[in-house]
């Protein structure tokens, strides 16, 4: 039966199919394609670059070029259309590839199908051809071939028409080929598995503060997951936050906490670009502010609101917070680390925290109703309100990346290694072999081939050659001494 409008039958056209995408043409388009593509993701903008969606619609709206780019996709350039149909089309034609030669690794390893015989008389007459001459008699010359080259960890076996032998060494060297492609299959599994369940989150915490895996108290979230939204299986709480100065400098952040993911707890010292993991969780400190602990109280001294503000104001930044409670007020913040008023102008001694200290500028429905500083413990009339100073603890900001897909990943990266150093160092060398017996003489033909280094495999034949001759004459004199003796008694 014919396909319809093609002369094809089915058979026809699946082999055109399979033809078509096992070509080396289709191979070196999409190669050359997805390396443009991944050129482009270099120099190309893209959204995790952005620090905010805000930001990076500000960007995209800013000219006709950044809206095209984001209409296509090019700003997620490795998510893109184009690039997702590329990676498909090279997979596809990988696999193809793999499979229509894993009947001929298999076959080159010798590990199926039956020895391929030769043409013993060309390889008599071959110009690179050794010969070897000994005494020993038809039957006991391919137990000696045997175990010479067993000796030495090469394979060693018939041909199929019994016409001669082959000396093989590396004999699974084509395997690794087929690991080396696996390689490819396993790193698309990571690195799929990797691009859907990828987070990766600024999270903001106070001493004394606790992470139960509600994503709403991540300040910043780079990239959120397809998959596996919740991080619900992580739970942090911080103990201790500990800057050190040397000469008004920062040399050092301690931040010690305690760490669980899933049943495993553990108590934790992290410093800055020294991660931790635990399980598909890194955590890396990335910063550190103060917060102080405002307590509002209404007239009759009842309090109304309390929270320790996360405020980023160590480095003589100012910063503004609003209670949850009554929003009609706004506080403006400077801090003053080791408070000290010096000529009527306040200012800090040092930047360790000693005689901690908050300036305020207080507004209320866009009216400026107090300006003024407090110390730790004391309080400022907001007219019929107070607010205090009571505690200061420090915060730290940690950036949190979860990653599944790391173990195929990896793996697939050693698949690749071992079968790179399979495939180009234990690379296969072959021997044939020719035995003839005339006159009580038995002649050996010898010669073979590497798959790389010809040249120097030459002289690794030649000297095999000649521990054959040595192995093979020596042998055979000490059997024939042993036999002489015993004929003798």
């Amino acid at each position: 039966m014919l396909l319809k409008g093609l002369n094809l039958t089915p058979k026809d056209l699946i082999n055109k199919i399979n033809r078509f995408f096992r070509s080396l043409r289709l191979t070196a388009i999409v190669i050359s394609l997805l390396t443009g593509i991944y050129f482009l993701g270099l120099v190309l903008p893209q959204k995790w670059m952005f620090e905010t969606r805000d930001l990076y619609n500000l960007w995209r709206d800013s000219s006709i070029v950044n809206r095209v780019l984001d209409a296509i996709g090019f700003t997620e350039i490795y998510l893109s259309p184009l690039t997702i149909v590329l990676l498909t089309l090279f997979f596809i034609n990988l696999l193809v590839v793999t499979l229509h030669r894993v009947p001929v690794m298999l076959r080159r390893a010798y590990l199926t199908g039956d020895i391929p015989s030769f043409d013993a008389a060309r390889l008599k007459s071959g110009r690179d051809t050794a010969v070897l001459h000994t005494e020993i008699e038809h039957e006991g010359i391919e137990r000696k071939l045997r175990t010479f080259f067993s000796d030495r960890r090469w394979y060693f076996r018939n041909v199929s028409d019994a016409s001669g032998y082959i000396a093989v060494k590396n004999r699974l060297s084509p395997i690794g080929f087929l690991l080396f492609h696996l390689s490819f299959f396993l790193c698309l599994i990571g690195g799929l598995t990797m691009m859907y369940t990828r987070f990766s989150g600024y999270l903001p915490l106070t001493e004394g503060q606790s992470f139960d895996g509600d994503i709403q108290q991540f300040r910043i979230i780079n990239k959120e997951p397809r998959i596996f939204k919740r991080l619900g299986s992580l739970n942090l709480y911080v103990e201790k936050v500990q800057p050190f100065y040397e000469r008004e400098i920062p040399t050092e952040l301690v931040v010690s906490l305690q760490a669980r993911y899933r049943d495993r707890t553990s108590r934790e010292v992290l410093r800055i670009n020294e991660p931790m993991h635990t399980g598909p969780m890194s955590i890396l400190v990335q910063s550190i502010g103060v917060s102080p602990l405002f307590i509002m109280r209404s007239p009759a001294g009842k309090e109304i609101d309390a929270a320790f503000v996360s405020l980023n104001v160590l480095g003589g930044e100012e910063d503004m917070f609003q209670f949850d409670t009554d929003r009609r007020f706004s506080f403006n913040v400077k801090f003053f680390p080791d408070y000290v008023k010096e000529d009527g102008y306040e200012t800090t001694r040092s930047i360790e925290m000693k005689n901690p200290a908050m300036r305020l500028v207080v507004g209320k429905e866009n009216e400026i109703i107090y300006t003024g500083t407090i110390r730790q413990g004391e309080r400022a009339d907001l007219e019929n309100y107070t607010i205090s100073f009571e505690d200061i603890r420090y915060w730290t900001e940690f950036l949190v990346v979860r990653e599944y897909g790391k173990a195929p990943l990896i793996t697939g990266f050693i698949f690749a290694s071992i079968g790179l150093i399979m495939r180009l160092v234990f690379y296969q060398k072959r021997l044939r072999l020719s035995v003839e017996h005339e006159k009580g003489r038995t002649s050996l033909f010898i010669d073979g081939k590497s798959e790389y280094f010809p040249h120097s495999f030459e002289d690794e034949r030649d000297k095999l050659v000649q521990e054959l001759d040595a192995y093979l004459n020596v042998t055979n004199h000490h059997e024939i001494r042993a036999a002489d003796y015993n004929a003798t008694i």
